[in-house]
């Protein structure tokens, strides 16, 4: 901002409010436009929600009609084989059809498709090959029910989902198939209902089921059933690749409709519940005309507040600025503006008023003013004691009308004693005496109570009055108090027995506090040379107490880990510690009267994040992390003031502290998420089996309870990772160690774990020794090294193992496209996983290299990976057994351990 732009919005009140009030409106319209986000937001999310949770429910209904559908055909499948006969099968599909409405026709076919037995009778005789005969082709090679949408134009033209049964005797044999048309029809009626009820309610919904080819099978519109839907149901595709999606999009009459796709367990199929938008987001629309009308009234009644501002309150206290910027003569008069506005009864009126006696008072006082500087001046020019009270004096007699003065000094008693009088009889300058006990005395009364005393003067039998003896009838009495100076009362002494008025009290009351500079002044002057000789003596103490001093400092902060760094006011180092320069990375000394930006420089070239160069050239507090030594530290830098110095700069090493503060937030988001998706799956098949309304066939209970046990062993795998992670840090992790051949371990786990779809490669040679070793320790990193070579590779993992001096080498390798390498050095570290291979098809907390390499270096070993286009190879070492070792010492006696890192 210019300068003279910053004075005028300085000086103009008018301007400051009015830039307040804009301040005041930007924020709140920046608030209503956040909160109109955020609110649009999270209706949108709602109804997202509710679409989804509709269109799951009816996909859920969906799949468990199919299931029991399949599951009725497999019981009649069972009583089938018992009679094949033509009567005694329309018997039995006659009682079936009249147990389930949804079941259109019922078929017996032998095993070569052809048509046995049907019900109802159709259009085509017994003897004729029923249609289509590709479900006919999959029943005979299926050991379960297998579904198709379509027409059996063999007996009807209804359009339905034929689901079929291969028949089996005891021995295997095929002896025929049971086939069922469940009518589409039928299965679109859940869907009309439900569309009706939000039609009651005044809103519209579609609801569409299609299978894996993109057909209508399940819409309210009867007509439209098997039609080609994919490409107008935007999110269709997802879903039937089993991903829910929910999108906004327009429709062929350019209307925006809000779709929501999910896929229905188990048959391929997918669940398109879709509404219009202006509906399902009317509520934001009345947000955003709120919120616009809520502007317009915000606007209108800040343009009315500032109008009658301006007028009734801005503008005249401009006048009177302007008018009464400097006091007037005594021949001016008072501007015709301000006699209209004092005759306001508000506060501007009030302003004015004030503003006109405040300049008559203020020529009165001038005059008095001009003649207490004159005096002052006069009193303050000089620095003799005596000479400075006859000043006082003589000047007091000069600004009011008295007949006498004098100044009263208190000795060592306290007792008050005539130091200098002016107009006093010989016996009142020698004679007066006044104690701390006098009660009736004003000079007592005036230093006792730090005040102005006056009285008038009588006769008193008790204490003697000197003043009235000598003809004076009252006095007025003002302390003279320094603190540094010791004090004294000027007395002065009138005739007349009048009172002292209180602009004269004011008067003298005020000369008195230029007498009491003066005074001190002098008496300071006086005591100058004594206490120059104390001070130059306290200094030479003191200056050897701060050599002392600076020693024990220097030694203090050059012991200090932190870094310190002291500059003066023009920015240049004037002290640094060794623990700066150690974490600046400088040669001691080489900072010391150069510029603090040598040091900024210096920090910049260490800091990772480009952001943080912005902190430490503008010094202000911050953490930054730079890079030492290839190891990441965060240090906390922490500007201050050093009063009369200059500056100071702390530089603290927080890397322990900013590393638990990140493994704690790591470990609670990585455990909240893997906590939260097995505990919801055991929650849900748990609450399936309570359900006392459903029967779950037996197959489905093992399922579910498979599922449970999977889930529940997954979260006691992740506690213990997180145990034995714990255990290796602290130093517990305890190792129950035995000599064991690595060929067989490698065989253990590959007979013990399930590996599918993984072609693995096992290179082991007959001659590896044994090592000691704690096999279920290291059967664990075997395992976690094979499980991430399958997640990141493309098929294959080779697994080789070789002696190196006293150890062993076992290497994994995956063909997958390899680790970037500024990834490689984070591998083993926990909670961290890599962007690479088949990353986004993975779940898992990050913690099976970090686990294998707690282990490994339990066992004294190393770890390590390496990495190119052609795959990641992760290796660990080993060690032999103890007579192994002894063997090959024996055998090269010269040779030096070789470590693997």
């Amino acid at each position: 901002m210019p300068p003279f732009i910053y004075q005028y919005v300085h000086r103009s009140l008018l301007i400051q409010l009015l830039s307040v009030y804009l301040l005041f409106v930007i924020v709140v319209l920046a608030g209503g436009v956040g909160v109109n986000a955020i609110v649009e937001r999270q209706l949108y999310n709602d109804v997202q929600a509710s679409n989804h949770a509709l269109a799951q429910e009816i996909a859920l209904e969906t799949s468990l009609h199919l299931r029991d559908a399949e599951n009725s055909l497999v019981e009649l499948g069972k009583l089938a084989k018992r009679n094949t006969t033509r009567v005694a099968m329309e018997q039995l599909f006659q009682t079936f059809q009249a147990a389930r409405s949804d079941v259109d026709q019922l078929y017996w076919l032998d095993p070569f498709g052809t048509l046995k037995a049907s019900w109802p009778e159709g259009n085509v005789g017994i003897g004729s090959e029923f249609s289509p005969p590709n479900i006919v082709q999959q029943a005979r090679v299926s050991a379960g029910p297998v579904i198709e949408v379509g027409i059996a134009v063999a007996t009807t033209f209804n359009a339905g989902v034929i689901i079929a049964e291969p028949v089996h005797e005891n021995t295997g044999r095929l002896i025929g198939i049971v086939a069922a048309n469940l009518s589409l029809v039928e299965l679109s009626t859940p869907l009309k209902t439900v569309i009706q009820a939000q039609q009651r309610q005044g809103q519209r919904l579609m609801i569409s089921v299609i299978d894996d080819r993109g057909e209508l099978i399940a819409t309210p519109e009867h007509n439209r059933i098997l039609q080609t839907v994919l490409d107008e149901l935007p999110g269709a595709n997802e879903a039937l690749h089993g991903h829910a999606t929910s999108s906004l999009s327009p429709t062929v009459d350019g209307q925006d409709w809000l779709f929501t796709a999910v896929p229905v367990p188990g048959a391929g199929w997918a669940v398109v519940v879709q509404r219009p938008a202006s509906e399902a987001l009317a509520i934001v629309t009345q947000l955003h005309l709120w919120l616009l009308a809520a502007a317009l009234l915000f606007a209108i009644g800040g343009l009315l507040f500032w109008l009658l501002l301006l007028v009734r309150f801005i503008r005249p206290l401009q006048i009177l600025a302007l008018q009464h910027q400097t006091l007037p003569t005594s021949e001016q008069a008072i501007p015709e503006d301000t006699r209209l506005l004092a005759t306001r009864n508000d506060e501007v009126g009030e302003l004015a008023r004030s503003l006109v006696r405040l300049e008559r008072d203020g020529l009165e006082k001038l005059g008095e003013l001009r003649t207490l500087l004159e005096t002052s001046s006069i009193v303050v020019g000089s620095l003799e004691p005596q000479a400075v009270v006859r000043k006082i004096i003589c000047e007091v007699q000069r600004l009011v009308n008295v007949q006498a003065a004098a100044v009263l000094l208190p000795d060592e008693h306290g007792v008050l004693r005539v130091l200098v009088s002016e107009g006093h009889s010989e016996h009142y300058d020698h004679a007066l005496s006044l104690p701390p006990e006098n009660p009736v005395s004003s000079a007592v009364l005036a230093l006792r109570e730090g005040r102005p005393v006056q009285k008038l003067l009588i006769p008193r039998e008790s204490w003697p009055s000197f003043s009235y003896d000598d003809g004076f009838r009252s006095v007025l009495a003002i302390p003279i108090i320094s603190r540094h100076a010791g004090s004294v009362v000027l007395l002065v002494h009138r005739v007349e027995p009048r009172s002292f008025e209180q602009n004269e009290i004011d008067l003298l009351l005020t000369f008195a506090n230029y007498a009491t500079l003066a005074w001190e002044h002098a008496i300071l002057y006086e005591r100058s040379d004594e206490r120059l000789r104390e001070v130059a003596q306290e200094n030479e103490w003191l200056y050897q107490q701060a050599s002392e001093e600076k020693q024990k400092l220097e030694a203090i902060m050059g012991s200090m880990q932190d870094g310190l760094v002291l500059t003066g006011s023009d920015g240049k180092v004037l002290y640094a510690n060794q623990g700066a320069y150690s974490i600046a990375g400088l040669a001691g000394h080489e900072l010391i009267h150069q510029p603090i930006d040598m040091l900024s420089a210096a920090l910049c070239k260490l800091a990772t994040n480009a952001r943080d160069c912005e902190h430490i050239q503008a010094q202000t507090e911050a953490v930054i992390e730079i890079r030492q030594d290839g190891h990441l530290r965060a240090i906390h830098l922490r500007p201050f003031d050093v009063q009369p110095i200059g500056r100071g700069l702390l530089l603290h090493d927080v890397t322990r502290e900013h590393e638990i503060d990140e493994f704690k937030t790591t470990l609670l988001a990585a455990v909240g998420h893997e906590l939260r998706t097995p505990l919801a799956i055991i929650k849900g098949y748990a609450s399936t089996l309570l359900q006392e309304d459903v029967s779950w066939p037996l197959t489905d209970q093992r399922h579910f309870l498979r599922t449970i046990n999977g889930e529940a062993d997954r979260l006691a795998q992740l506690v213990s990772n997180l145990l034995d992670l714990s255990r290796q840090e602290a130093g517990l992790l305890l190792l129950n160690r035995s000599d064991i051949s690595i060929q067989v371990l490698v065989a253990q786990i590959v007979a013990r774990h399930n590996y599918p779809q993984t072609a693995l490669v096992v290179q082991l040679p007959a001659d590896l020794p044994l090592v000691n070793i704690d096999s279920t320790r290291i059967e664990v990193v075997l395992h976690n090294l094979i499980a991430n070579a399958q997640v990141y590779g493309q098929g294959t993992v080779r697994i080789t193992a070789s002696q190196h001096n006293d150890q062993v080498v076992v290497s994994v390798a995956d063909d997958g496209p390899g680790i970037a390498p500024d990834e490689l050095p984070h591998v083993f570290e926990r909670f961290y996983r890599a962007t690479y291979g088949r990353r986004q098809r993975s779940s898992g907390t990050g913690l099976g290299l970090a686990i294998c390499k707690a282990f490994i270096e339990a066992h004294e070993g190393s770890i390590w990976a390496e990495s190119s286009i052609d795959g990641t190879t992760i290796s660990f070492s080993l060690p032999l057994t103890a007579s192994d070792r002894v063997v090959l010492a024996a055998k090269e006696p010269g040779r030096k351990e070789r470590r693997y890192v």
